[in-house]
């Protein structure tokens, strides 16, 4: 008989609350079979029912590691005890601990049974929409909720789990008191005993981050594979809800960019975003398709050292030298989401503003959407991503905004898989596969891929190219003590896979009905140059475009351009006489003073550029040398003025149609 609170009832409380975790696993996993059988459409899990056993072992993990989060305070409370050694609050603790398990165990049935209500209307797990319930009008909704035929069942499974989760506790609660311990420990030495009350906390630690990999176990990792269904099945109730949390969180109050940027919002008319391409008799009998290929971190800054030596664009060269490529161009942002949303929504970056996909404005469909016009047009579009769809909501952004299909990583074999997805061979497989299916019908294809991300890995096949860094290049990289030469490795292998693609296109009879461009998303993370002079290279990502001989135009090289020009040039490439909506311009069009700019503030045109700051209103005013690619504080120019005059109605017109339009 036990007197005082030891190491052997501490080793004796851990033994006593496995059954209820073992019972609520056990529940969480019967529920996970219900919610298959219930949504799942048998006819298209075909062949796919490995996928499905894997998705339920990762469900298992997402499960286990909820449980590691409600059981670390009892876990806390249970060492807490072996510091203060009182039975009499130990019996105390026991019933709160009781009453802590009901609570925690009914409020989990709560939120399964939440989410399920969810997923019934919107074929997702909680997220961001969650909250508009609350901001809605919450009475009509409790009333339609309420009317609904599975609601009274919905109250009966949750009086029965929580009367179930009751009992339990109090029987943990009841075994907890029992000084008769179920395990003798008295024989270890002291060493073993602290090691073992050192690694609990350290395994329900490793438990409720899931993972060893370098995030926790979350949605990102739920793309295993071409299913979308399946890739939901395996989320929890509670990483959803706490993903949703997370947004809204970011989420702050509404800024008018048109007051910020001192514009009359009245004054605005969204009009100018309405366009039309010109009329094009060679499209007549062509229909081509359009493949726009973002790569990660594809800066312009390496490709301006290119040498033998330094060899960054590897084959990537022949096909620059080959086709049209415009230097003077800027990412919509400085991470990927932002060009995302730019060529996607076709509408600038704008500053001090969240990010759309994960803001209830994800799920409003965008007029001004990049695949519209082209979905209109009968053609097949489709959205492709290096890594998980379930990033930042991607798979449903996409899927509202006109793509027909979206594929991330699970739609490929997942060989010599990176900490965000498939390398940029699998990448540029899944990618020529979509595009070379069902060869009679057009195809949009935006796709981006990961590769060339922290922590910079390489397939252990791949054998680098000379890569002598220029020491001017290493100057822009002040921050950079990690990855070194890693970095170009990467950058390297993407561009040798994209040149890969491009020679495939190139000798099939897709290089005569096919265009294809390729930007990245921002530049390379590390560079960061201290020089004002070279602040363009900060922001600057090329634009390549190859275009079939029939339909080929030239472009004026030196024409600054930015993310959200893409898609309207691509329209006048490839459709005729077609009403579409955007901010950007077509860099064909010729009768327009093209201006580019990008979230944080910097501006180019000729061989000018402005760099305003929002916060403080305050502009700088630089030449900039094309050559070079490095600009020069001057005066204020009246050219200079035009250009942030059309920068400031530009975002605030952007603004104000992304708010309030659809």
């Amino acid at each position: 008989m036990v007197k005082t609170y030891n190491f052997e009832k501490y080793f004796d409380c851990l033994l006593k609350i496995i059954p209820i975790n073992i019972a609520a696993l056990a529940a969480m996993t019967i529920y996970r079979i219900f919610f298959f059988f219930y949504f799942a459409d048998t006819a298209s899990l075909k062949g796919m029912y490995g996928y499905v056993f894997k998705a339920f072992f990762l469900g298992l993990r997402f499960d286990l590691s909820v449980l590691a989060y409600i059981n670390a305070p009892v876990i806390l409370i249970f060492t807490f005890f072996l510091i203060v050694r009182s039975l009499s609050l130990f019996k105390l603790a026991a019933g709160l601990i009781k009453l802590y398990y009901w609570i925690a165990f009914t409020a989990l049935v709560f939120l399964n049974l939440t989410d399920f209500g969810f997923f019934t209307y919107f074929h997702d797990h909680i997220n961001l929409l969650f909250f508009e319930f609350f901001e809605d009008d919450t009475s009509a909704l409790l009333k339609t909720i309420g009317s609904d035929w599975r609601f009274p069942i919905a109250l009966a499974v949750l009086a029965t789990s929580s009367y179930i989760a009751y009992k339990l506790s109090v029987y943990t609660q009841k075994i907890l008191m029992d000084m008769k311990c179920l395990i003798a420990s008295s024989y270890w030495n002291f060493f073993v005993k602290a090691f073992i009350v050192l690694l609990v906390p350290c395994l329900v630690f490793a438990a409720a981050r899931g993972t060893f990999s370098m995030f926790p176990l979350g949605t990102f990792y739920t793309q295993i594979s071409p299913n979308a269904f399946i890739n939901k099945l395996p989320i929890s109730s509670v990483h959803s809800l706490a993903d949703a949390i997370y947004a809204k969180s970011e989420q702050s109050n509404r800024i008018s960019l048109a007051d910020k940027l001192g514009i009359d919002a009245d004054s605005i008319d969204l009009s100018v975003f309405e366009k039309v391409t010109p009329v094009n008799h060679d499209l007549t009998s062509l229909k081509p398709n359009v493949v726009v290929i973002v790569l990660e971190s594809f800066g312009t800054a390496p490709i301006l050292y290119n040498s033998e030596d330094f060899n960054v664009l590897g084959d990537l060269k022949k096909h620059f030298d080959e086709d049209t490529v415009l230097y003077n161009f800027l990412a919509a942002g400085v991470i990927t989401i932002h060009c995302l949303e730019s060529m996607v929504l076709n509408m600038p970056q704008r500053p001090l503003s969240l990010q759309i996909t994960q803001s209830p404005l994800a799920y409003r469909q965008y007029s001004s959407a990049a695949a519209l016009p082209y979905k209109n047009a009968g053609y097949a579009t489709k959205a492709v991503y290096g890594g998980s769809l379930a990033w930042r909501g991607i798979e449903s952004f996409f899927r509202t905004q006109g793509f027909m299909h979206a594929y991330g990583e699970g739609s490929i074999k997942n060989k010599y898989r990176h900490e965000w997805g498939i390398n940029d061979a699998q990448f540029f497989e899944l990618l020529l596969r979509e595009l070379q299916e069902t060869p009679n019908r057009p195809k949009f294809i935006y796709a981006m891929s990961t590769g060339t991300h922290p922590p910079y890995e390489i397939p252990p096949f791949y054998k680098p190219l000379p890569l002598n860094i220029p020491q001017e290049l290493i100057n822009m990289m002040p921050g950079e003590k990690k990855y070194g030469r890693k970095i170009f490795e990467s950058y390297q292998f993407a561009n040798q896979q994209a040149a890969k693609f491009l020679d495939a296109v190139k000798n099939s009879k897709l290089a005569e009905n096919t265009i294809v461009v390729i930007t990245g998303d921002h530049n390379l993370r590390e560079i960061n140059p201290p020089l004002k002079e070279d602040l363009f290279k900060k922001y600057a990502v090329p634009m390549y475009i190859y275009m079939p001989k029939s339909i080929r135009k030239k472009f004026d090289a030196n024409i600054a351009g930015s993310h959200m020009d893409i898609i309207p040039t691509l329209y006048d490439l490839s459709l005729s006489d077609t009403e579409y909506i955007a901010a950007g311009v077509s860099l064909l069009d010729s009768s327009k003073k093209h201006i580019a700019f990008n979230s944080e503030g910097f501006i180019l045109s000729g061989n000018k550029a402005v760099l305003h700051n929002i916060k403080t209103s305050e502009a700088q005013y630089f030449n900039f040398d094309g050559k070079t690619k490095k600009i020069q504080e001057t005066e204020y120019t009246e050219e200079h003025g035009e250009m942030l005059e059309y920068y400031k109605n530009t975002v605030a017109a952007s603004d104000i149609y992304l708010e309030t339009v659809k």
